[in-house]
């Protein structure tokens, strides 16, 4: 059976979380006391998903075309990943064993990112500073997301990876009746996880400009050693680093905390009210 038709679904899926507006970068402050990890922050996990889930309901002409682009990119990849493959086969080692021993590898299992964030949020409990604890809330529930979403395209595609295949053969897919797990390259897991990180960290700080510069950076060169590595095709790293930008946004989009002003005005006085919230706004 041929799966192809389940992974261009998929990667329209995605697109359409990239094009939707509430993916934009927010435009609320995020500075209130209410950042912490209460019964509020916990429910938000199953609301987001159910709106994270059912979010192609809603899509709009311009969210097609996204679809439509991310779409005709991943066909156009899926047509020059042989070609790809056998291009990063030849390359010398120039010691890219041990950058990926010792760097990429760890970094896209989150050995670094988890205990950073857990930095982050240990420092903005404690200088009383809530952006690094959104930041580190946010990039928990977006990487639970990106996980689960990853484990399971991963165990339906059953795509084989580069190394696994002599000759290079990106065709093979066992799909989900496989009796062999071994095949798990569609998506990339390494890359999904660098962009969700890299997609929660550079949206909150998109106003410092080196910041999400070094995170999509760091990103993509996760993304070039998996296929470095022959771990991946270039549409499994296509596709993983849009589904991890796509999830990472979403959550710093519909659960961050919000600062809120509206305008008072009576005949003694004009003034604002300031409201905080978290968690997801209602649609």
């Amino acid at each position: 059976m041929h799966f192809r038709q389940f992974i261009f679904a998929v990667v329209i899926f995605i697109s359409g979380l990239i094009g939707n507006p509430q993916l934009s970068i927010a435009q609320n402050k995020i500075d209130t006391s209410l950042c912490r990890i209460d019964k509020a922050y916990l429910k938000s996990y199953w609301t987001n998903a159910k709106k994270l889930t059912i979010s192609p309901a809603h899509w709009s002409t311009g969210e097609w075309i996204a679809g439509g682009a991310v779409l005709a990119g991943t066909a156009v990849l899926f047509t020059q990943d042989e070609s790809i493959a056998r291009y990063f086969e030849g390359l010398p080692d120039n010691n890219f064993d041990k950058w990926n021993t010792y760097f990429f590898d760890p970094y896209g299992k989150m050995y670094y990112t988890i205990p950073l964030m857990g930095a982050f949020y240990i420092y903005g409990a404690a200088a009383k500073k809530d952006k690094p604890k959104a930041v580190a809330m946010d990039f928990v529930q977006a990487s639970l997301y990106s996980a689960i979403a990853v484990t399971l395209i991963k165990h339906v595609a059953h795509r084989h990876r580069p190394y696994q295949t002599d000759p290079l053969d990106a065709h093979l897919w066992d799909g989900p009746l496989t009796d062999d797990w071994a095949h798990t390259s569609f998506p990339s897991g390494h890359t999904i996880m660098a962009f969700t990180f890299a997609a929660v960290v550079g949206t909150h700080y998109m106003k410092t400009v080196w910041v999400p510069i070094l995170t999509y950076s760091l990103a993509a060169a996760e993304a070039y050693s998996r296929m470095r590595a022959e771990k991946h095709w270039a549409s499994d790293v296509f596709v993983g680093a849009a589904l991890g930008y796509a999830i990472g946004t979403f959550v710093v989009n519909q659960s961050q905390c919000k600062l809120k002003v509206a305008p008072i005005v009576s005949s003694s006085f004009l003034g604002f009210n300031f409201r905080y919230t978290i968690g997801s706004p209602s649609l």
